[in-house]
Formats: C-alpha cells, structure tokens, sequence
C-alpha cells in the first residue's frame, strides 16, 4: 500500500508538472486544465493510501512525506531532462 501510494504522488506531481507553463510542451495529450485537476485528484488518493497504509497518525506525516519525495524526483526528473 505504501508503495501505491508513492506511485500517486509520482503520477500527481508529474501531472502537475508538466501542466506548469515551462514543461507544458512536453506532453499535448491532455489540455492543462485536466492535468492540473488529474494531479490535484491524485494528491488527494495520495492521502487517502497513506492513510490506509499508515492509519491516522502516521498516515498524515507519511502522506506529506511521500508528496515531497514525489514532487522532489518529478521536478528533478524534468529540470534534468530538459532541452
């Protein structure tokens, strides 16, 4: 389950990443407007697993912990890749 949940908030943040105005043109699959509401709706489940994974307490502080760790290797990812 955790491992779930570190799936999501690498697919969040890379949606949101590149609905940002300097990675959009890597990807014209989907308009900006879903991907931003496809990542917020991710950030979302991605609590919602940690929760589950890591009950109340833990669940919380994990979820912030895996939202940094996926936004931290999403943003690197694409800043390393970059033309």
């Amino acid at each position: 389950m955790i491992a779930l949940a570190l799936l999501i908030a690498l697919g969040a943040f890379a949606l949101l990443a590149l609905a940002s105005d300097r990675h959009q043109h890597r990807w014209d699959g989907i308009d900006i407007a879903w991907r931003r509401r496809g990542g917020l709706a991710l950030v979302a489940l991605t609590f919602v697993t940690a929760f589950a994974a890591w009950g109340p307490v833990y669940g919380a502080i994990g979820g912030f912990g895996l939202l940094m760790l996926g936004a931290g290797a999403s943003f690197l990812a694409l800043n390393l890749t970059q033309r």
